[in-house]
């Protein structure tokens, strides 16, 4: 007998990100955000980033893709780039004035959709399903135990 899809802890895990990335892309849509663009407004707001490879390591993806997301937020006026006045290829992202009121409605947005989804969990299932996952990720080579403080 084969593994079959349904089996796949991977495909219930991706699956449950997907539907919650859709359910809070319909509203970021309102405010003419991504997904990802909140995410790199986010740590840059929260100061957990500010180049551009510090910013792919925060949020998990490749550089590249971080250069097109600073291109669209820049665009919109919510970050701007500082290059080294010594060394042009050194760059430095910072969150706008306007940017940093937009996170401020996008966090609370953020929160209120994660607690949508959380409210279907008793509080030891809730402090379960972290730890869980903080362990299931350390086994893929993700340690987030100076990330995730509190939730």
């Amino acid at each position: 007998m084969s593994f079959q899809l349904h089996n796949s802890y991977t495909f219930w895990i991706s699956r449950l990100a997907s539907v919650m990335q859709e359910k809070f892309n319909k509203e970021l849509n309102t405010l003419d955000v991504t997904w990802p663009q909140w995410m790199v407004m986010n740590v840059l707001t929260h100061e957990l980033a500010e180049t551009p490879a510090h910013i792919a390591d925060q949020i998990g993806v490749d550089r590249s893709a971080v250069t097109r997301l600073v291109d669209r937020l820049e665009k919109k006026g919510l970050v701007v780039r500082e290059h080294d006045g010594l060394d042009r290829r050194s760059v430095k992202i910072h969150i706008t004035a306007p940017g940093k009121l937009m996170v401020k409605h996008l966090d609370e947005a953020a929160e209120r959709h994660q607690k949508k989804f959380l409210d279907e969990l008793l509080n030891t299932e809730h402090r379960a399903l972290k730890g869980n996952l903080q362990k299931l990720l350390r086994a893929g080579g993700v340690e987030t135990a100076l990330l995730w403080k509190h939730v």
